[in-house]
C-alpha cells in the first residue's frame, strides 16, 4: 500500500510538470532531493555518451573530418556555380552576332582577365562654354567682349597700365669721374623711393611723399582706405581680365563651329588637326577651293 502510495505522488508530479501546475509541494524524500529530480537523474544514466568521429591519423592532413552540415553547404554552392554556367552557356548561344552595346568600345580586359572601364577623355568645354554654345550666341558674346575689352582699358588707365606693354626706354645719367659712376645712387639723384624707382609714370618725390600731396591724405586711416580701394581694384581687373579670356575661347569656338557647317555638303571637308582643350579651340585644316 505504501509503494503504491509513492508510485502515485510520482505520477502526480509528472503530470504536474507536463501540464503546468507547479505550485503543487512536490514530496521530498531523505537525501533532500525531489522525485522528480531522482528520475531524471536515474534517466540519464543508462544513456550512450555520443561523439563526433575524428578524422584518421592517415588522413590528418585533410584538416577535420566533414559532417553533413558541410556537405550539403559544399553541395549547394557547387549547384549553385553549376546552375549559373548553365545560364551564361545558354545566354552566349543566344546572343545575336551582329549586337553592339557601347560597352564593348569602352572598356577593356586586363591582363588579369577582368574587365576595366576606359579613361574618359577630358571635357573640351567649360560651364560657361557649355552654355554659349549655339551659333546664334556669337553675335551676343562678341558684344559682351568688347564691353569687357572696354572696361578692362579703363581700370588700366585708371591704375596707370596704360604703358605696360611698351617697351621700357634707357635712361642714360652721364657723370665727370669714373668715382662718381662706381658711387652713383638712383634714388638720391632722382629724390624718389626705390620701390616707384623703375616706374615711367607716378614717379613722385620723397618730398611729395611727406607732404602727402598725392593722395590728399590728412591721416593714416585716408591712406589705408586709399590702399583698399586700390586693391579692389586690382581684383576686378583680374576677374575682368579672366572673364575676357573665356569670351575669347568662346568666339574662336563658335567661328570654328560656324565654318564646320558652312563647309557641309561639300566634297572638300575640312580635317582634324587637333582636339579641343579648355582654354582652346580645335584646329581643322581646310583644303584650299579654287574660286571660279
Amino acid at each position: 500500500m505504501e509503494l503504491s502510495r509513492v508510485g502515485y505522488q510520482k505520477l502526480s508530479v509528472v503530470s504536474d510538470c507536463i501540464f503546468g501546475q507547479t505550485n503543487v509541494d512536490h514530496p521530498v524524500n531523505d537525501s533532500g532531493f525531489t522525485i522528480m529530480s531522482s528520475l531524471k537523474r536515474s534517466s540519464k544514466a543508462g544513456q550512450r555518451i555520443h561523439r563526433e568521429r575524428p578524422q584518421p591519423e592517415s588522413r590528418a592532413q585533410f584538416g577535420l573530418l566533414e559532417k553533413k552540415k558541410d556537405y550539403v553547404q559544399r553541395a549547394r554552392d557547387y549547384n549553385y556555380k553549376k546552375a549559373k554556367l548553365q545560364r551564361l552557356r545558354q545566354k552566349a548561344l543566344n546572343r545575336n552576332p551582329d549586337e553592339f552595346h557601347f560597352h564593348m568600345i569602352r572598356s577593356h580586359i586586363g591582363d588579369d582577365g577582368v574587365h576595366h572601364e576606359n579613361t574618359p577623355e577630358p571635357d573640351e568645354d567649360t560651364l560657361v562654354q557649355k552654355k554659349l554654345k549655339n551659333l546664334e550666341d556669337l553675335k551676343y558674346v562678341k558684344h559682351r567682349l568688347n564691353i569687357e575689352n572696354q572696361k578692362i582699358e579703363k581700370l588700366k588707365a585708371t591704375l596707370h597700365f596704360a604703358d605696360t606693354t611698351v617697351a621700357k626706354n634707357t635712361h642714360t645719367i652721364f657723370v665727370d669721374t669714373a668715382k662718381e659712376a662706381k658711387n652713383f645712387d638712383p634714388v638720391k639723384y632722382f629724390n624718389t623711393p626705390k620701390e616707384v624707382l623703375d616706374r615711367r609714370y607716378n614717379r613722385p618725390r620723397i618730398s611729395t611723399l611727406q607732404s602727402n600731396a598725392i593722395t590728399n591724405a590728412k591721416s593714416k586711416s585716408d591712406v589705408k582706405q586709399a590702399d583698399h580701394e586700390r586693391r579692389k581694384m586690382y581684383s576686378e581687373l583680374l576677374k575682368r581680365l579672366q572673364r575676357a579670356k573665356e569670351l575669347k575661347v568662346v568666339v574662336e569656338k563658335l567661328e570654328v563651329k560656324r565654318n564646320l557647317v558652312e563647309s557641309r555638303g561639300k566634297e572638300l571637308r575640312p580635317k582634324k588637326v587637333a582636339k579641343g582643350q579648355l582654354m582652346k579651340p580645335p584646329v581643322y585644316k581646310w583644303i584650299y577651293e579654287r574660286k571660279k
